[in-house]
């Protein structure tokens, strides 16, 4: 369990719904929109992204709260938005080598202006 409010992990508490989840969203500046249903919610984080390269950050980064998540449960490491950051920049830093080149520069400068 991710969550210290003991609720139910469902797929959409646990990558947007979450306290924890929110804050590593906030960590690369992105808002989770309550009303929004999980599809709109990403579409969303497209918009507020703006970058060619805004569906490689939602993987990594969804990746990277799945990471924390089973810290806490397999490895008994608590949850936390530091422990995320890290994560998301060392596979988005990894990510760099697969991406097209012409993403290279602007995903190199996102990568430093946001984390």
């Amino acid at each position: 369990m991710l969550c210290a409010h003991n609720l139910e992990e469902t797929v959409d508490h646990l990558f947007l719904d979450c306290e924890m989840a929110r804050e590593c969203w906030g960590l690369i500046g992105l808002t989770v929109n309550n009303p929004l249903n999980p599809y709109q919610n990403f579409e969303d984080f497209r918009m507020q992204l703006n970058v060619p390269f805004f569906m490689e950050i939602i993987i990594v980064m969804s990746w990277s709260i799945w990471a924390i998540k089973n810290d806490v449960v397999f490895r008994g490491i608590p949850a936390s938005s530091l422990r995320c950051s890290q994560i998301f920049k060392h596979t988005f830093s990894l990510l760099q080598w697969r991406a097209k080149k012409k993403y290279f520069p602007s995903i190199e400068l996102w990568l430093e202006q946001v984390v």
